[in-house]
């Protein structure tokens, strides 16, 4: 085969492979509709015991086993949940009335549904309280004293006849006894969402008891138990992990790294595109973990629809070649954006109230720079190998570059009109 028909054929099997791979992820890497979530604020009572006050979404509380239905057969109903067809598509409802009636058994499934051991050996819990909320009423749950207030019972709002299960979070306080001295522990939770809801679940614990906050964060249904102990390096330990899992599952911001890269002539010019992105990001990830991002309903999906077009403009300044130090000042500016967007899975979560949570900030920002350097590098030294030992380089770049523009235009036509809804 000639070096133009074998470059030809390089490209559209580049293309074909990155459209495959990449439409696969959903249209939104960054969902601001529903997060599975699990925020546990630790502290002591004045009896000496520990005290958890969990907060959890719906779906993952109460979805456990729970099956996607077959088409035009019956939709289960787990507890506290009301499932329904629409337009052939499976929906669960919050059971208002079931709510209403027995918010303690909401707390029962938390209490049921957790296991905190000691040296292997679980510790009997006793539920205190517990309290729903639906979006739009949710109180802060920031500090020890937010916690307090959150899961104190409170009447269902009247402005409220309907809404998905995905809006609701649920607030319990359960009391735990541990042997005298004993500060390290172990939790693990047999919770998952099912089919009610998705199943990437962030997990947040804030460890009080000694004054200053000590943050642990960690991805998963926690079936492995997770170790809670006050230490800074293990709360930043847990941050580092997370950014990397956060860079690696966002396929938006991994598109706009790969085009980055690819309009990179040498590691010289790949250093000034990273650096600005590096120094742009950095700054909105720890505005947005402060809570100083803009508060709009539109703020969140116009990130998230800006993100997509700054791949489509990186995409361009790729093929049209453009480059150079001055192109710092533009990789800044997208990194202000994408700050923002790394920011979100934080900044409902975790607050600004603690000497300690620098550290943890710190160790998601160096996570999430661990995972651009591994897809970065990765994916230079591959294009650096492809011009080596073949003449299809180039359209193997010009291919990925295009197929990850036709992605993002695909994103940026998705989440456009949600941008106009929230406006709205």
């Amino acid at each position: 085969m000639q070096a133009g028909g074998q470059g030809r054929a390089t490209a559209c099997a580049a293309l074909l492979l990155l459209l495959t791979l990449f439409l696969a992820f959903p249209a939104i890497a960054h969902p601001y509709m529903t997060r599975n979530v699990r925020v546990v604020q630790l502290d002591s009572l004045p009896d000496g015991r520990l005290v958890a006050y969990f907060r959890i979404t719906l779906p993952l509380l109460a979805g456990h086993g729970l099956a996607q239905p077959e088409p035009g057969g019956t939709v289960a109903s787990p507890p506290f949940t009301l499932g329904r067809w629409e337009s052939h598509v499976a929906f669960w409802d919050a059971d208002i009335a079931a709510i209403k009636a027995d918010p303690f058994g909401l707390g029962r499934l938390v209490l049921d549904g957790h296991t905190l051991a000691v040296d292997g050996k679980p510790v009997p819990g006793e539920l205190l309280s517990a309290a729903a909320h639906p979006k739009g009423h949710v109180p802060p749950f920031d500090t020890a004293a937010d916690a307090r207030a959150a899961v104190q019972p409170t009447p269902w709002p009247g402005d409220i006849a309907e809404i998905d299960s995905g809006y609701v979070l649920v607030d319990a306080a359960i009391a735990y006894r541990l042997p005298a001295g004993q500060r390290r522990f172990t939790l693990s939770s047999t919770l998952t969402p099912g089919a009610l809801g998705e199943r990437a679940t962030t997990n947040v614990f804030a460890d009080r008891r000694g004054g200053d906050a000590v943050y642990y964060r960690v991805s998963g249904f926690l079936e492995e138990p997770v170790v809670v102990a006050p230490g800074l390096l293990e709360g930043m330990g847990s941050f580092v992990r997370g950014g990397v899992e956060h860079i690696l599952s966002g396929a938006d911001h991994l598109l706009f790294l790969v085009c980055l890269v690819l309009g990179a002539s040498g590691l010289g010019a790949l250093a000034w595109r990273i650096t600005g992105f590096t120094v742009g990001h950095s700054m909105t990830l720890a505005a947005g973990f402060y809570g100083l991002a803009p508060k709009p309903a539109w703020f969140e999906p116009g990130i998230e629809a800006a993100i997509a077009a700054s791949i489509v403009l990186a995409g361009l300044s790729t093929l049209a070649g453009r480059g150079g130090q001055a192109l710092i000042l533009v990789t800044l500016g997208i990194g202000l954006i994408h700050g923002f967007g790394f920011s979100f899975a934080l900044r409902d979560l975790l607050s600004a109230d603690g000497p300690n949570v620098l550290p943890g900030l710190a160790g998601f920002n160096i996570g999430v720079e661990l995972g651009q350097l591994a897809v970065g590098l990765s994916v230079f030294a591959l294009f650096r190998v492809l011009r080596r030992y073949t003449a299809a380089e180039r359209g193997a770049r010009v291919a990925a570059v295009a197929a990850a523009m036709a992605v993002a235009v695909f994103w940026l036509i998705d989440r456009v009109p949600a941008v106009w809804a929230a406006a709205g």
